[in-house]
């Protein structure tokens, strides 16, 4: 009776040891790598968003200065070359 308990309980070590079914590697490797993509997308519209941020008053202070120095340009084009 020991032997067929000992028998049994070895039996069910091997059944819990046995590598995974193929397909189940593969569609946890698909799950894995779908997930991946979907995180480096989130992590890129962060940083794309981040960045647009960071520059817009860089970009607003520039389209100030071009325009003052378009008003400038236009004011002083009537004027002789000389004048100061």
């Amino acid at each position: 009776m020991r032997i067929l308990l000992a028998a049994a309980a070895a039996l069910s070590l091997l059944a819990a040891c046995s590598d995974p079914e193929p397909e189940n590697v593969q569609a946890r490797a698909a799950n894995a790598s779908i997930d991946l993509e979907q995180r480096y997308n989130r992590i890129q519209a962060e940083a794309e968003n981040d960045v647009d941020a960071q520059a817009a008053p860089v970009d607003n202070e520039a389209e100030t200065l071009l325009n003052q120095l378009g008003a400038a340009a236009a004011n002083s084009a009537g004027e002789p070359a000389n004048a100061q």
